[in-house]
């Protein structure tokens, strides 16, 4: 299992979209989290025992508005969400993983992609055999996500200061791999590819 992490707008997705084309499983810790939260009973059940039925619309889907007003303006409760959602989802991943393995020994290696796999202790869950960095240029992180987002500079900043640093993610990962337009991801993928 190979994590790929980085900040906003360094560009996972990017070369999680390149991983696929090459024959490799993803498996985007966002979107898993959001499908676990709907499909897991136990963990539908923890999230409302935590933080009420309201935690679900009457047709069975999140009340996102609901939950953003309990989550993000108090970092305990986020905290306990985390905590209920994250071994959900390591739990999917060792699953999908033995799947993998199962399936297809050639391209047995499952990627990971988390943003924020040293920050929320999500390491501690799950056994990487090796973390990939994702990284570029500042600038070009913001510019990346003023298109994307469609939102102001003052506002991804905010978000970027509120992550570990880009240095310090680079620092605690086996591998970097620079998406800033000037280095070759293919290259990159099949060089780190090769030496597993």
């Amino acid at each position: 299992m190979v994590v790929l992490t980085g900040g906003i707008g360094c560009g996972k997705s990017i070369v999680s979209q390149v991983l696929k084309v090459m024959g490799y499983s993803v498996y985007d810790c966002d979107r898993e989290a959001r499908r676990l939260m709907l499909t897991d009973l136990t963990l539908r059940q923890q999230l409302i025992d935590h933080f009420g039925e309201a935690t679900y619309l009457s047709d069975g889907t999140l009340n996102k508005p609901y939950l953003a007003k309990e989550i993000f303006s108090n970092p305990d409760r986020l905290a306990e969400m985390n905590a209920l959602v994250h071994p959900a989802v390591a739990r999917d991943i060792v699953q999908r993983q033995a799947a993998l393995k199962a399936d297809d020994p050639i391209h047995a290696t499952l990627f990971v992609e988390t943003a924020i796999y040293f920050e929320s202790g999500f390491s501690h869950l799950i056994q990487a055999d090796s973390v990939w960095c994702i990284a570029a240029p500042l600038e070009l992180r913001i510019a990346r996500v003023l298109a994307r987002d469609h939102t102001t500079r003052a506002a991804i900043q905010a978000r970027i200061d509120s992550q570990m640093s880009q240095e310090q993610k680079m620092a605690l990962s086996d591998a970097v791999l620079w998406n800033d337009n000037e280095h070759s991801i293919i290259e990159q993928l099949n060089h780190l590819l090769g030496k597993r």
